[in-house]
């Protein structure tokens, strides 16, 4: 009898706790909720940035009329004004070495999380020197 209660008790201990906690990519949606959607970057006229709920990222660039993918990856938050990028793919032609790099970036929301200021340093590809960057980045609904 006493055993079968000391099972009881550790299975319903085992529900509870899985049924309390919260899974990784529960705790980290609602950390990255507020980058989540397709970012307009004012600072480089036919730029976008989109965040995705999954964690990855792209950046687009408009040229001859057609955008395109520059460079993509993931990000993840790391502190309430600090993220990480890391660029799985970018363009092979590109001025700065973004391919299988990790960037820590800073960002600063608007107060109706509706704008965006974020900068950084990336690295300069062939001797060149690194880029310091900032940009200012509004919410908008679609890529067009």
């Amino acid at each position: 009898m006493l055993k079968r209660t000391l099972k009881i008790a550790m299975v319903f201990l085992a529900v509870l706790t899985i049924i309390s906690c919260k899974t990784v990519q529960q705790a980290n949606l609602k950390e990255i909720k507020p980058f989540v959607g397709i970012w307009n970057d004012t600072s480089n006229p036919g730029c976008k940035i989109v965040f995705k709920a999954d964690g990855s990222f792209y950046n687009i660039a408009k040229e001859g009329g057609v955008q395109i993918i520059t460079h993509s990856g993931t990000f993840k938050i790391l502190s309430g004004n600090m993220y990480v990028l890391n660029i799985s793919d970018a363009r092979p032609d590109a001025t700065y070495d973004l391919k299988g790099r990790q960037y820590a970036n800073y960002y600063t929301f608007g107060n109706d999380q509706k704008t965006m200021k974020v900068s950084g340093v990336v690295d300069g590809r062939s001797g060149r020197k690194p880029l310091q960057w900032a940009s200012d980045l509004v919410k908008v609904n679609t890529l067009d």
